[in-house]
Formats: C-alpha cells, structure tokens, sequence
C-alpha cells in the first residue's frame, strides 16, 4: 500500500513538473531566450510553498527590482514614519545684528530636499527663503564666520564601484551625499541644430550651476531620434562632457543630468540667496566631513516620512533614493564607509530572517550596476518573509505599484480580469528584463513571484509581451 502511494505521489510530483516546465515555455521560446537564461518562481505565500519553478536558484542581474531590498529592509528597521532632518543652526554669538561665528547646515542623507515627487513637499526656493526668513527673526544681517555645509552623516563613497562610467553623469546615475537637493538633478538646453550631423549649442542649465563646466560634444542626429546623448562628469568635481546627438530641428531640446557635488552646490545657492538678501557673509563657503555642532538651531526641515520615500523609489524606480535606503540601514556610524556598511547591514538584516542571502550578489541597492546578480528563488523568499508580519506586509505592498494602473509597470495588463491584482517592481538594463512582487486573486489567495530573463535576443518590446501574456495566464495554471 505505501508503495502505490509513493509511486502516485511520485506520478503527480513529476506532472505537475513537466507541465510548468511545458508552460513556462511560452515565455522561453527559442527565438527570444536561445541564448539567453531565466529565473523565475511563484510561490503560494499563504500556503508557504513553491508552486511553480524554473531555474529558481540561477543568479541574474536584477536591474531594478533590486530596489526591493532596501526599501523593505528599511520599512522593517526604521518604521514607515521615520523622517530625514536637515538642520540649520550656527556657532558663537548674535550681537547688533551681527552673528560672531558660523552658519552651518548640517545634513542627514535626505535624498529628498527640494524634490517635486512629493505633493506636500518645499522647493529648494521655499528652504533658502526659510533659511533667511530666520536670519531675519534674529535680526542677522551679517555672518562674520563660515558657511559651513556638514557633509559627515555619509561616509565613504557616494557613488557605487560597480556603476559604469556612461552613467555618472546622467540624471539616474545621481551619487548619494549627506546634503541632497532637487534629486541631485538638472535639466541642460540645448539649441538644435537644424542640418544632419553638426554641432549644437548648450543654452543653459535649469537650475543653474555656479562653477560647473561642460563641454559640448553633442551633434544633431536624425528627426524624431531622440535623446542619444550621454553626460560625462566625476562625482565632485566641476568639469564634465556631453557627447552623442539630439534629433536636429529649429527649436531646443532637453536632457537631465546628475548634480556631482550637491553639498558644494547647495553652499554655493545659499551663498547667493543671502547675498541677494543683503545679509553679508565675511567668511568663505567650507564642505566638510568633520561633524559639527551647531550650539543653536535656527530652522530644521524634515523629509517626507520613510513610507512616502519607500512608495517613490518603487513607483518612479528613483536609484538615488535606493542608495540612500541602502546605507540608512547602516547599524554601525562610526563605519569609514556607509555604503558598505548598508550593503552588509541590509545582507545581515534579511539572513537573520531566514533567507539564504548566498543567492544574491549585491553591488549596490538600486540594481544601476550591471554587476548586482540574484535568483528568483532569493526575491520570493524575503516576500514569503515579509507578507509574514502583517504590519511589515501593509507598509511594503503599499509601496508596489499595480500593473496596469501606476508607476513603471502602468503599461502592463491593462486587460487583465477584474479579480486579478498584480503589485510590482519591474527591472530592465538593456537585454534584461525583470519583475518581481505580489499577486492578488480574489480574496484569500495570494503568490509572490519573481521573473528574471537575461541576454534574450529578441526585441524588448516583444519579450515584455510574452511577460505580459504569461502573467495574465498565471491564474489559469495556479488553479488548475
């Protein structure tokens, strides 16, 4: 009798495998995956089991999906209500309207000063005018000390080793500093250039950039190309090259690129305001990883809270502020390096979950380094760890938009049925492409997945079809 038992269990084990290896295979056909590999996994998380498995444990590049783990990880740690402080305070004393020591702005890694993702958020013209509107309550119309910008709460290095150099200068590839503003980004202008092959002109910068230079290498390419051109500029420095070409024409055109030193930048705009104020500053602007002390405060700004910035990095795919998670949930201040110390942190954080981190490697927290490389198998099991808590579950899926109807994935299963609910994070750097989250079918059933396809030769647009078709089939193999 237990033999006939294990023999049957043993016929249904092996169908149930080779039909979602025969199903999975509408998403893997030759003509787009030959060459390519897969990773992908479905498990029940109500019923904490795997239902469907291919090549599960295969380490991928995750692209974007990356951002999963710090915005999780930092849900968990710190509390969706958790915010960044920027403080405004000086040293010495006021005196006839004269302050006899330093202004200093001392940051805490907000990624979000002076961002327009937030509905309720100020713009960095609404901080400068906060800042003098206080100078004024204490009647300061002149600093005979420093502006002293506090760049200490991050250590190390703003920028991850694993970023190519082609994306430094580009607004995605935005390094992570201790004084942040306008997502450490700005728009350049060009004026086109009508005639096919020849040289445009830089207009200007919006907002503008005292000191920064950039030379233009940037030629006029086809109508209706596009933005083929790349910035080229080293975290802090001044000086930086735009190369590649914008579609030729009679009017202007717009590209975005990465402000390379923020703390410098944002010395230099209050610099400015005050001086447009008429408040006088004798000293000289200092940038500093010392900590310093402020003996008052004037003006503190606090971030949107930890779940509002947690909802933009997984709606907008923002890689600034996946760093910026990243090293937030560093347990050790004194590290000489807060981005090694988040990476190892957030790693340590999920292994005492239960997850065997063995699975991926990890080069950065947004999944902009082509070096990041995990399995299905690892995304799945920390979203099996997290819809375990309630109240982690609740932050976290709240910060996942749904397919068809927001964020990065809007465009996806716009027809899928009525009952379905897909929350997810979608990666893509080149020819990868990966989504990863939770679906929702009726009430009490509910699968986590993660979808991972790399080197397919086919075109983007049609590997994201068979994505699409395959998500929107889901349901008829779960409940078969």
């Amino acid at each position: 009798m237990k033999s006939v038992i294990l023999l049957l269990s043993f016929f249904i084990w092996t169908n149930s495998l080779l039909y979602a290896q025969e199903w999975t295979q509408s998403l893997l056909q030759p003509d787009c995956l030959n060459h390519g590999s897969a990773s992908i996994v479905v498990r029940d998380v109500v019923k904490d089991e795997v239902v469907l498995e291919y090549d599960g444990q295969r380490a991928l590049p995750t692209a974007s999906i990356q951002k999963i783990l710090p915005t999780a990880a930092s849900l968990k740690l710190l509390g969706s209500d958790y915010r960044y402080s920027t403080i405004v305070g000086y040293t010495g004393k006021i005196a006839g309207g004269s302050l006899q020591g330093d202004l200093i702005i001392k940051g805490s890694g907000d990624p979000t000063l002076g961002s327009d993702y937030f509905e309720d958020n100020i713009s960095v013209q609404q901080w400068l005018d906060s800042i003098v509107d206080q100078l004024k309550v204490h009647k300061i119309n002149t600093i005979k000390g420093n502006i002293i910008i506090d760049d200490s709460a991050v250590k190390g290095q703003n920028v991850p080793s694993g970023w190519p150099w082609a994306d430094l200068g580009n607004y995605y590839g935005a390094g992570h500093w201790s004084i942040n503003v306008n997502n450490n980004e700005y728009t350049l202008i060009f004026k086109q250039n009508p005639n096919l092959g020849q040289p445009t002109t830089i207009l200007g910068f919006e907002p503008t950039l005292p000191g920064f230079e950039l030379a233009n290498e940037v030629l006029s390419g086809p109508a209706n190309s596009g933005d083929r051109s790349y910035i080229y500029a080293s975290p802090n420095g001044w000086h930086g090259t735009v190369r590649g070409t914008i579609p030729k024409g009679n009017g202007t055109f717009s590209i975005r690129g990465s402000i390379s030193n923020p703390p410098t930048y944002v010395g230099r705009i209050i610099e400015n305001h005050l001086s447009v104020h008429n408040i006088q500053v004798s000293g000289e602007l200092v940038v500093t990883k010392e900590s310093q002390s402020p003996t008052q405060t004037l003006y503190t700004h606090w971030s949107p809270p930890l779940k509002d910035i947690a909802r933009v990095t997984n709606f907008k795919s923002v890689n600034l502020y996946a760093e910026a998670l990243m090293k937030l949930i560093c347990d050790q201040p004194s590290s000489s390096s807060t981005f090694d110390c988040g990476k190892k942190s957030m790693m340590s954080f999920y292994e005492s979950q239960g997850v065997d981190v063995d699975q991926g490697f990890i080069v950065d927290g947004s999944g902009l380094s082509p070096r990041n490389a995990s399995s299905a198998r690892l995304f799945t099991d920390i979203l099996q760890t997290i819809y375990k808590d309630s109240t982690w579950f609740s932050d976290f899926q709240a910060s996942l938009p749904k397919m068809g109807k927001e964020g990065t994935v809007k465009s996806m299963l716009r027809n899928k049925p009525s009952d379905m609910v897909v929350k997810a994070k979608s990666g893509f750097i080149g020819r990868q492409r990966s989504y990863s989250g939770y679906i929702f079918i009726s009430t009490n059933k509910v699968y986590s997945f993660c979808i991972i396809l790399d080197n397919y030769s086919c075109s983007s647009s049609a590997m994201r079809y068979r994505i699409q078709n395959f998500l929107l089939k889901l349901p008829q193999y779960l409940e078969r």
